[in-house]
């Protein structure tokens, strides 16, 4: 009865070792945001500059009365819309008061949100205010993340860098992390 125990105790633990710390995947859902057809609701405002959140030319960084929304993408000349929720495309759209300024010049794509693989639900958006050392995105469950970047092992899924916020300038217990949509 003892060799028994102890052989499944060494077969369950070389099972768990074997066991890889995250499953892959597959590869990242990038989305080009159009921001046509959002159904929000209709607010008036301006936007002074370009977005801090979103390196697009159509991004800009928007007023609802005292309230900051980035990015708002623009829709026409005379309206922006500042989503708030990507799958269901419902935010805020903004009737302007004032012309909108200068758009970014062309810059590199970064991602203005993305989304944990894993079935986790996390959301990260990019930071617009104060960042925490290198993780630009403030995410649900009380992360900061990096920037993603396209793995090496699999070319078209994309990783991110992700821990605790721990004082003003440190993340604690940063790990790998696989993401599953970003949009662009």
């Amino acid at each position: 009865m003892k060799q028994v125990i102890s052989v499944a105790i060494i077969l369950s633990l070389t099972s768990f070792a074997a066991a890889p710390a995250m499953a892959y995947p597959g590869p990242t859902k990038i989305v080009s945001y159009s921001a046509s057809g959002m159904k929000g609701k209709a607010v008036t405002g301006s936007c002074w500059t370009s977005s801090i959140a979103s390196s697009r030319s159509d991004a800009f960084r928007c007023m609802i009365g005292n309230s900051i929304m980035d990015p708002c993408f623009k829709l026409s000349a005379k309206a922006v819309a500042c989503p708030q929720n990507v799958a269901a495309n419902t935010g805020v759209i903004i009737s302007l008061t004032k012309p909108l300024p200068q758009p970014n010049p062309k810059s590199a794509a970064k991602p203005w949100r993305y989304q944990i693989a894993g079935g986790s639900g996390i959301m990260c958006n990019a930071g617009t205010g104060t960042v925490v050392g290198n993780y630009p995105y403030y995410c649900s469950g009380n992360l900061v993340c990096t920037v993603p970047a396209a793995t090496t092992k699999w070319p078209t899924t994309f990783m991110a860098q992700c821990g605790t916020p721990s004082g003003p300038m440190t993340v604690k217990g940063a790990r790998p992390m696989f993401v599953m949509t970003l949009w662009q």
